[in-house]
């Protein structure tokens, strides 16, 4: 049997919770300041990982949830958190597979 290739989580989000999430977030200096912007830049950090032979797994990071696993980590909703979230959220998808 192959082994499955390495899987990169990437937070990713809907265009309706981009303006919302931009005010949640505690750093959102670092992301661009409209959706249409983050999808490209998205897509284009997306489209490296593959060419380099990573699967991509795209989490979904919605307010609510996301501010709820924040709240219960004591963790700022911030880069870091964003990148913990999707991680956590992969392995868990792997798990039950």
């Amino acid at each position: 049997m192959a082994p499955s290739p390495s899987v990169v989580a990437l937070p990713w989000y809907h265009r309706d919770d981009y303006p919302a999430l931009l005010k949640l977030f505690s750093d959102p200096h670092l992301l661009p300041a409209t959706y249409d912007a983050w999808l490209e830049r998205a897509e284009g950090i997306e489209r490296q990982f593959q060419k380099v032979g990573f699967g991509v797994a795209k989490i979904w990071i919605r307010p609510v949830p996301f501010l709820a696993w924040c709240k219960d980590r004591d963790v700022s909703p911030d880069q870091r958190a964003r990148l913990t979230f999707s991680n956590e959220t992969v392995g868990d998808l792997a798990t039950r597979h």
